[in-house]
């Protein structure tokens, strides 16, 4: 759960000055580390480095409001960065080593547990008080969807140099699912098409700022390094920019809250949006700027969890490249290639005709009922636009 922080002026500064101390100490146990290796041939571990809190608080006394739980989580992002780099150097990936952090980037610090915090949710389930010790008492702004016991906080700063506080609580999700079943499309001319018919379209939250992000990042250009016009101009570009990503954010949740109460049965495409929005040259910026405004990744993701907390939604990742359902007829089964901008679905062999994006959607159904049988769309559906006849003979294709 998020709460926007609303700290006066002397709590900022001590949100400021408690994140600068959390930046130095995470800092200092990547040079430890570094050092251990090169001058001695020693990896040390979480342990070894929680272990040395209590001397360095004690050398250190500016660190002792911070608490003890506090900076062990600190001490835990280093060894956490570490796993993560080794990891990818063992599966061969691009490994990139933990680097040091600049206290200015430094987004913010954790609570692991409730030891040094205590939140009360205000009387109409909206808004609350944030204890922290040593710190004072926080106001917070938001309202959470469930509410729980709460397990861990992180305060974070963004860089428009607002606050927001995460807590993140312990509870059962309850979420109500649709009975109906549909393939799902993802695009960027249409961000989300169904099976039935069904569309979203694009609200281009990216194309819509852009005018005024240009002129904000020109504006940011001509500003003198180090100068306090720099820092407005700065949050200035920052704000424009993290009003697109709350407008994109809204959306993805309407869509996804809507689709979860709709549908029980929700088929869609397992999608590499890395792979999609690689290097191109300048003719394909404008093409990977409308994938990312988008949020396809964001879309699969919000599904996944709200599917689980449904309980009885299911969401089926269709293999695009064993099926291509945008190569695919679903009526029939015949595959032909298609270029980007033919838009519609025209079938020679059975003379099926759909939009494209649908005719894709509703292979990615087809295939999904055949892999769990036909019964659940004669019991729990409602879905019409492919009977049991069609549909499998479409889906035999990438069985």
């Amino acid at each position: 759960m998020e709460f926007r922080a609303y700290p006066t002026k002397a709590q900022e500064a001590r949100l400021e000055e408690w994140t600068v101390l959390h930046a130095r100490l995470y800092n200092a146990c990547l040079e430890q580390r570094i050092f251990a290796y090169r001058r001695r041939g020693v990896s040390l571990n979480y342990y070894d480095q929680q272990n040395e809190l209590p001397a360095f608080k004690a050398a250190l006394p500016e660190y002792l409001p911070l608490g003890s739980h506090a900076l062990q989580e600190t001490v835990r992002r280093v060894d956490r960065a570490f796993k993560a780099f080794f990891g990818r150097v063992k599966r061969g990936e691009k490994a990139g080593f933990p680097r040091f952090k600049s206290a200015k980037r430094y987004k913010g610090f954790t609570y692991p547990d409730p030891a040094g915090w205590k939140f009360a949710l205000g009387e109409n389930g909206r808004h609350g008080r944030l204890s922290i010790t040593n710190f004072g008492i926080l106001k917070l702004r938001g309202k959470p969807r469930q509410w729980g016991e709460p397990t861990t906080l992180t305060l974070t700063r963004r860089p428009t140099g607002e606050w927001f506080a995460s807590i993140t609580v312990k509870c059962e999700p309850v979420r109500a699912a649709g009975r109906k079943a549909a393939g799902l499309d993802l695009g960027c001319e249409t961000a989300v098409t169904l099976s039935d018919g069904v569309t979203f379209e694009n609200p281009r939250h990216l194309k819509a700022s852009l005018v005024q992000l240009k002129a904000a990042q020109r504006s940011l250009a001509r500003r003198k390094r180090g100068g306090g016009n720099r820092d407005k101009a700065r949050r200035r570009v920052a704000k424009l920019h993290q009003r697109v990503a709350n407008q994109r954010r809204d959306f993805q949740h309407q869509v996804t809250n809507s689709l979860i109460k709709t549908y029980g049965l929700i088929a869609t495409e397992k999608l590499n949006v890395k792979s999609m929005t690689a290097s191109g040259g300048v003719h394909k910026a404008g093409l990977n700027r409308s994938i990312l405004d988008v949020g396809m990744a964001t879309i699969t993701k919000f599904l996944t969890y709200k599917a689980e907390e449904a309980g009885a939604c299911r969401l089926v990742m269709v293999p695009t490249r064993q099926v291509k359902p945008s190569q695919t007829c679903p009526a029939c089964g015949h595959q032909k290639k298609k270029p980007l901008d033919e838009r519609t679905h025209s079938c020679n062999e059975c003379g099926y005709r759909a939009p494209r994006d649908v005719a894709a959607a509703q292979v990615m159904l087809a295939w999904a009922l055949n892999q769990s049988g036909t019964g659940w769309l004669a019991s729990g559906s409602s879905h019409t636009a492919l009977t049991q006849e069609t549909a499998p003979r479409a889906a035999r294709l990438g069985a």
